[in-house]
């Protein structure tokens, strides 16, 4: 006798039918793998500045040393545009562009471009940051590896926003700001199909840097709790924060609007910034470089005695960092705002300390992790990057009530002057910040060169009124175009419904089309033009059919209707989607 099959529940069933689909199971294992190759990198571009860095100090007695920095960003940036022919810029706002420009395609060079061309920069006394070339590196790891793995747009953008949490939590030993890094700034979409391979990747690259590297916190100190007197002096450090941080993006604006009025070859203004750099350098040793050696004498209260050298401190540090970034150095802002961060801190405590009774505030360790928070929210504007950043690098849950309030304060104060971030301005000014699930950003993402009509029927300028009606009789087409028979050039359009009087006019019968009915006035699209200025072209013209040509050529013809029904796609897909499981 046989044995009968087991019978399951219809919830069983369904549960054990339940399987994840491949290709989301290729992202979790995508977004492992770069989280592994985000961390490497990370850790190779710190143990190579920390090593390059001691040779310069060891060095630092020479009296050359001062046209190190000239040198270094000279040469990367001669690296960057002729030899990797990259197109410059701080790195970070470079990926955002591509990702809402170039459905986040990254050129490979990427990976090892930046990495180099920093390491060249803040190696030879540049004072930035190395936490944008390793998220450049990052990001581009994560769309090289979508693309050769023929994943979706979206998989695409997912990949590369685990490519910059991976390379953000290893390089600072932070594995949640790495993940709101993702999220917050460069892809600015809060979806569980981007936030669970974006947080395991993340965690993936802090646990490799923490097994090359060890668990160390960068910028460790135990500090006293801060109490409700601090509270109130935290407001008043969070307004000069965000006057420090409106000064300092103003600066390096100007240094880079005065460098173009000096020269146009972006190795020669790199050059003078760089000079310019090792002059205050020799002056402000402190002021050169990354600056994290600024930041744990700050915290461990062993930075130079008295307000005034703290106060030219900071201006120095300014200074280099504005001459660095505003004449093409390659490098990053997040270290320098915690390095300028950090020192105001202490230049706010001593100078409060002075004024207010001895005993009412707290060491001077705290204010520095308030003034650390303070300058990055206010640059960034990304106030829940900033919280978790200064959190997670100094241990400072003890404070985590001030660094909230002056995060969020610098952010809402500094927005008042800059409306927008260090990273997003220069994109919002070119019309490239797009943000998911914006009308500009599905609009973006529409291929018009796929909704060209093309196979036309057409006429010649020539043919008679009487047999253009016989061609009419022949085909749908509302619009039909005019192509000269010897020429082959696009003379217009005949607008079928708007000369309808003249076409069915008895009297024109044996006139020439081309005289009686063509409207040569209609403006002309670019083939592979974007849909927004299509559509504004439409809505200034009153046209809702456009003529479409390639190199000089009629390729057919595009409707308002074709591109509304492809954005209504778009909206579709985006309701379908943003879920992982």
């Amino acid at each position: 006798m046989s044995e009968e099959a087991p019978k399951h529940s219809p919830l069983l069933k369904d549960f054990l039918h339940k399987r994840v689909h491949t290709t989301k199971a290729l992202l979790i294992v995508a977004a492992i793998a770069v989280g592994v190759c985000s961390a490497l990198a990370a850790v190779a571009l710190n143990r190579s500045l920390k090593f390059l860095n001691e040779l310069r100090m060891n060095n630092s007695d020479h009296w050359w040393i001062f046209l190190l920095p000239a040198a270094g960003a000279m040469l990367a940036v001669i690296l960057s545009k002729n030899v990797f022919k990259e197109s410059g810029g701080h790195g970070v706002g470079e990926v955002i562009a591509k990702v809402g420009l170039k459905q986040g395609i990254l050129r490979p060079i990427s990976i090892f471009s930046a990495l180099i061309t920093s390491l060249l920069t803040i190696a030879s006394g540049g004072s930035a940051g190395p936490e944008a070339p390793v998220v450049v590196s990052g990001s581009s790891m994560g769309s090289n590896l979508s693309r050769l793995l023929k994943m979706s747009g979206q998989s695409r953008m997912t990949l590369i926003g685990c490519g910059a949490a991976g390379s953000i939590s290893a390089i600072f030993n932070a594995p949640v700001t790495g993940m709101i890094f993702a999220v917050e700034i460069i892809l600015g979409e809060w979806t569980p199909y981007n936030l669970i391979p974006i947080a395991i990747s993340s965690v993936v690259a802090t646990q490799t840097s923490r097994i090359l590297e060890g668990n160390v916190i960068p910028f460790r100190e135990v500090f006293p709790a801060m109490g409700f007197a601090d509270f109130g002096v935290s407001i008043a450090l969070a307004v000069l924060t965000a006057l420090i941080s409106v000064l300092f993006v103003r600066s390096i604006r100007q240094v880079g609007s005065v460098a173009s009025t000096i020269s146009n070859k972006p190795w020669l203004k790199a050059a003078l910034g760089g000079l310019a750099v090792g002059i205050v350098g020799v002056f402000f040793p402190l002021a050169l470089g990354e600056g994290y050696k600024s930041i744990r004498m700050a915290i461990h209260g062993t930075l130079p005695s008295g307000i005034t050298v703290i106060a030219l401190l900071l201006l120095a540090r300014i200074a280099t960092t504005s001459l660095t970034l505003g004449s093409g150095g390659l490098g990053g802002i997040f270290a320098p705002c915690l390095v300028i961060g950090s020192i105001f801190g202490a230049l706010f405590h001593r100078t409060a300390s002075a004024i207010l009774p001895a005993g009412w505030i707290t060491g001077e360790g705290a204010y520095v992790i308030l003034g650390m928070a303070g300058v990055v929210s206010g640059v960034m504007q990304a106030p829940l990057t900033s919280v978790f950043l200064v959190l997670e690098i100094t241990n400072g849950y003890q404070a985590v009530m001030h660094i909230m309030t002056v995060t969020f304060l610098s952010s809402m104060l500094t927005h008042a002057f800059e409306p927008s971030s260090f990273y997003f301005k220069d994109l919002v000014e070119k019309g490239q910040l797009l943000r998911p699930k914006t009308d500009e950003k599905i609009l973006a993402d529409i291929d018009t060169q796929d909704l060209v009509c093309k196979n036309m029927t057409e006429v010649c300028p020539q043919m008679p009124v009487i047999d253009f009606l016989k061609v009419l009789k022949s085909t749908n087409q509302t619009h039909i175009p005019i192509i000269d028979s010897t020429t082959k050039n696009f003379m217009g359009m005949v607008d079928v419904v708007s000369a309808r009087s003249a076409i069915l006019d008895p009297e024109r019968q044996q006139s020439r089309i081309g005289e009686v009915a063509t409207d040569k006035n209609t403006p002309k699209i670019e083939f592979g033009m974007g849909a927004a200025e299509i559509l504004e072209i439409m809505a200034r013209s009153g046209k809702k059919t456009l003529p479409v040509m390639k190199n000089g050529v009629f390729a057919g013809v595009i409707t308002k209707e074709d591109i509304l029904s492809a954005y209504r796609g778009e909206m579709k897909n985006y309701g379908t989607c943003d879920n992982l499981f």
